[in-house]
């Protein structure tokens, strides 16, 4: 009996470990600080309050939007605070990341907001699924910070594209 635990036991938290490398879940984010070169516009809906339904359900809604293709862009979302900073509350812009703000009229309810060109950002990359990315890119970007001295202004910008690294950027003082 003890056995056959052992070889079933072996056998799922094998697969469990190939699901979690095949999403990304080994992989180590790199960070880098850069001057954005160009606006980055994002097409969204604004959040502020504790995190409930309504904010999980802003999520749903916009990858519904995506997957119908009726915004066109890359998940992303920009945070206007450290939640873990200051508390359980929320200020969020979550929609996606769009090319410009003229190639697509928004559904109702979405506007267009934008981080302008020319800031000062810690950026971390990491080939993850965007259920992993988030895990990795927070604690990576808060090691740098304390590594390097940086003050931020607790601006965070997050991109999830399909075929190409999650990366968060942290916008600095």
């Amino acid at each position: 009996m003890s056995r056959w635990f052992f070889i079933i036991g072996g056998v799922l938290l094998s697969i469990f470990a190939a699901v979690y490398a095949y999403l990304g879940g080994f992989a180590t984010p790199q960070v880098e600080q850069l001057t954005t070169p160009q606006p980055i516009y994002l097409a969204g809906r604004y959040y502020e309050g504790i995190p409930d339904q309504n904010f999980a359900k802003l999520f749903s809604q916009t990858n519904e939007l995506y997957r119908a293709g009726t915004l066109k862009g890359t998940l992303g979302n920009i945070y206007y605070n450290d939640p873990e900073k200051e508390g359980q509350e929320v200020k969020a812009f979550i929609g996606l990341v769009v090319p410009d703000t003229t190639s697509q009229q928004l559904p109702v309810g979405y506007s267009f907001r934008a981080l302008p060109a020319g800031q000062r950002v810690l950026r971390a990359r990491v080939k993850a699924s965007f259920m992993l990315a988030p895990g990795k890119l927070y604690p990576a970007l808060k090691d740098a910070l304390k590594e390097r001295n940086l003050q931020t202004q607790s601006v965070f910008v997050e991109q999830f594209p399909e075929d190409a690294p999650s990366e968060m950027l942290v916008v600095l003082r």
